[in-house]
């Protein structure tokens, strides 16, 4: 697993990966191609240029080659890699305009997880909760997956580096998101089958 902090100008990238990033804005684009030098970085000879993208947006490599997840946003990308095993990773800045969007991720026993905090703690682990929702979105990656119903948080440890509990779909299974801060970053990651 790596986290990358993009300081570094598209030729730069573009020097050093056959990746052609596919987003419009310049922004975007960088931050595709700094996720896609990270997996490099992890393992100098992933085949970048294998990648595919299923329907539900999530890249995999074709023939059951390695399993990984990359994420990005303003200034950072990271990915992470896993011989075998699904893996899931995400990155979010703290900011509350998580609160505009929380009644579509959050349901009642996470709601109650998050009450006896004051409402700039709420905001980092309301975050925190929608990186979570996202790493095993991204672990899953066949879409079709309602956020508060589908993925429910059950436990989680309020400090700067834990783990949380979370059940997936149907299943009763259990399974562990790991998560840390960095600065106003929350990064969350997983290794799962789920079903």
């Amino acid at each position: 697993m790596g986290l990358w902090e993009i300081t570094e100008e598209h030729s730069f990238f573009e020097q050093a990966s056959p990746y052609r990033a596919v987003a419009s804005n310049p922004g975007q684009q960088l931050q595709q191609l700094a996720s896609r030098m990270v997996l490099m970085a992890l393992q100098p000879l992933f085949p970048i240029d294998q990648i595919h993208v299923n329907p539900a947006g999530k890249p995999f490599l074709a023939g059951g080659m390695a399993q990984f997840s990359i994420s990005h946003t303003r200034g950072f990308a990271a990915a992470i890699i896993s011989p075998q095993i699904p893996v899931g990773i995400d990155i979010e800045f703290i900011s509350p305009r998580v609160l505009k969007i929380e009644k579509k991720f959050l349901n009642p026993h996470e709601y109650a997880l998050l009450a006896e905090f004051s409402e700039h703690d709420r905001i980092t682990f309301l975050t925190l909760f929608w990186s979570i929702k996202e790493t095993v979105f991204k672990c899953w990656g066949n879409g079709g997956v309602d956020f508060s119903e589908h993925i429910r948080i059950q436990s989680f440890t309020p400090q700067h580096q834990g783990a949380a509990s979370v059940q997936f779909g149907q299943s009763t299974a259990v399974h562990t998101v790991y998560y840390l801060r960095e600065g106003d970053l929350w990064l969350s990651y997983m290794q799962a089958f789920l079903q």
